[in-house]
């Protein structure tokens, strides 16, 4: 089998050079392509890894920031591969994730996408999937009603969740494996999206076109979060309110239907911001409270 694996850089370049050098590290014994799209950075990542890893990697080098789903795009719509890995710069990986993962891949026939338990390198779970932002699982969400015991979820956290293999409507861009013909039938990321949000909607298409997504929970690699953005949190969040209403905006029925669902959403999202604000306050985390009132006036 073989691999391509696809990672972004912006303004990462140490983080880059040591992923990339645990890269070459890996067991793997198939086809391994390794290419790094670098989203204009200033630091000189492009320039380094040209020099450092001189015919063992491809650079492509973009003259703008082009975002995620446009510069993963450039790779993944081209794909010659058997398999795509879309990999996060910020990560650190173990030497068998490639092997592993393609032998976890052979098991499962109808799963199309797969991740992998995603840890902080402080050791703390990170949620990495869940169920899609539709009903019970969008409100649990902005209302944090999982503390009333609702399991359904956007974003799953719990540790049973990740404890063993099992299929799941949706996991993050950090780490993906993708087929070929999973790539070949969606056409890859949505470019409507800058960051975050493509890989949900990526999913929901791989789910459409009757592939499955899963999670194994056996390969974990650590994620600095937030590596390449001055304000992590108020991208996250604002990233991710933004993106669930275009998401009701693109994936109904019809556009007159997703216009709609996207304001009652809107609506919402004001809600849950504000709650957040105030609860913040009362707890005394001010800069927290000060991000979500950055992410009010952002909507």
């Amino acid at each position: 089998m073989s691999v391509t694996v696809s990672m972004i850089s912006f303004n990462t370049k140490d983080l880059t050079k040591n992923l990339v050098s645990q890269l070459l590290e890996q067991d793997y014994k198939g086809r391994l392509e390794i290419v790094v799209i670098d989203n204009n950075s200033s630091d000189g990542s492009a320039e380094l890894l040209e020099e450092e890893f001189k015919g063992e990697i491809k650079v492509i080098k973009n003259e703008v920031n082009l975002g995620f789903a446009i510069a993963q795009n450039q790779i993944l719509k081209n794909i010659k591969t058997d398999f795509a890995v879309v990999l996060n710069p910020d990560t650190s990986i173990p030497k068998n994730l490639i092997s592993a993962m393609i032998k976890f891949m052979d098991e499962n026939a109808k799963c199309g996408v797969a991740s992998c338990k995603i840890l902080g390198f402080d050791g703390v779970l990170h949620s990495n999937g869940g169920d899609f932002p539709e009903g019970l699982a969008l409100y649990s969400w902005l209302f944090n009603l999982e503390v009333l015991g609702v399991k359904k979820n956007f974003h799953r956290s719990e540790k049973p969740y990740f404890e063993k293999p099992h299929k799941v409507d949706w996991v993050g861009g950090t780490f993906m494996i993708i087929r070929k013909e999973v790539l070949e039938k969606t056409g890859g990321f949505n470019e409507d999206y800058f960051m975050y949000f493509e890989d949900v909607e990526f999913c929901y298409l791989v789910n459409k076109k009757g592939f499955e997504v899963w999670i194994n929970p056996a390969v974990e690699i650590k994620h600095k979060s937030g590596a390449s953005s001055d304000d992590p949190n108020f991208k996250q969040w604002c990233g991710e309110f933004k993106g669930v209403i275009n998401f009701y905006k693109k994936t109904l029925f019809n556009r007159m239907a997703g216009l709609l669902a996207s304001m009652f959403i809107k609506i919402f999202i004001y809600i849950s911001t504000i709650l957040r604000i105030l609860a913040f306050i009362a707890l005394g985390r001010f800069n927290t409270a000060k991000t979500y009132g950055k992410v009010f006036i952002s909507i």
